[in-house]
């Protein structure tokens, strides 16, 4: 990564606030207070905090699905999500195969009559199986939701891709897969990916850099492995002294 590394988010003074109490006395409540940080191509940056910290929805801002009271976002080329539960995100109704094509005819991305060679390519670009195109989402496992939910979000060809604990509903094996599916993606395509995540193991092995967020707030950011090292906020050092991983996540070979 070099100072010419293009940029391909930027978010700037970022605020964003929901409505509150009851309908006769509706306040704003604040959610995120003035996040600014940037995604370079290639790269990996984690959003750590606990549940409610803001990071889903600063995730939600950047991919367009909630509102922004205040702030600048700015994107180069394509974003998509990979959400947490990919079994609530496929429609389970629709063959697998045939949502991704949905994706490439609505970015018109192939034609017609290469749709299904399209969505076997990318079924097999995550390590999935061609025979799985005709199956319905509930006759897969997890761990192949999972990855269905990578092949539809890169048949958009994104360049930045946002992951909500995309791997916080999976068993540690499954997850390292995944894990490394995503850093193979990034090396071979030039991704960049916003990791949004509570997992510390998670960050420490996949990210580069790192933003904690505290009350909606960024209270600390820096590479990941020195701010793991030398965390300089008392927010950071409590994270990182009540993370006591009950497994290890394997690093690839």
């Amino acid at each position: 990564m070099t100072d010419a590394t293009p940029t391909l988010l930027t978010v700037e003074d970022l605020h964003v606030a929901y409505p509150a109490g009851p309908f006769w006395a509706r306040r704003a409540r604040p959610v995120v207070r003035g996040v600014s940080f940037d995604v370079r191509e290639g790269e990996i940056v984690g959003l750590i905090g606990e549940s409610g910290s803001g990071k889903s929805t600063i995730a939600r801002a950047v991919a367009g699905l909630a509102p922004v009271t205040a702030g600048r976002i700015a994107l180069t080329g394509r974003v998509q999500m990979i959400f947490q539960d990919p079994l609530s995100s496929l429609d389970p109704m629709m063959r697998v195969g045939a949502q991704i094509e949905e994706v490439l005819a609505i970015h018109r991305l192939a034609p017609r009559g290469g749709r299904r060679a399209r969505a076997v390519e990318l079924l097999e670009r995550v390590g999935l199986s061609a025979d799985l195109h005709g199956r319905l989402p509930a006759a897969l496992s997890g761990g192949q939701r999972a990855r269905v939910g990578i092949a539809r979000a890169l048949a958009a060809e994104p360049r930045l891709l946002i992951a909500d604990e995309a791997t916080a509903a999976l068993d540690v094996s499954v997850q390292a897969l995944v894990l490394n599916l995503l850093m193979d993606l990034r090396d071979d395509l030039g991704l960049a990916i916003l990791f949004i995540t509570h997992d510390l193991a998670v960050v420490r092995i996949l990210c580069d850099r790192a933003l904690v967020l505290h009350h909606g707030a960024v209270v600390e950011a820096g590479e990941t492995a020195a701010l793991f090292a030398a965390p300089s906020h008392d927010y950071t050092r409590a994270l990182l002294a009540a993370h006591h991983p009950a497994r290890r996540l394997h690093d690839r070979t």
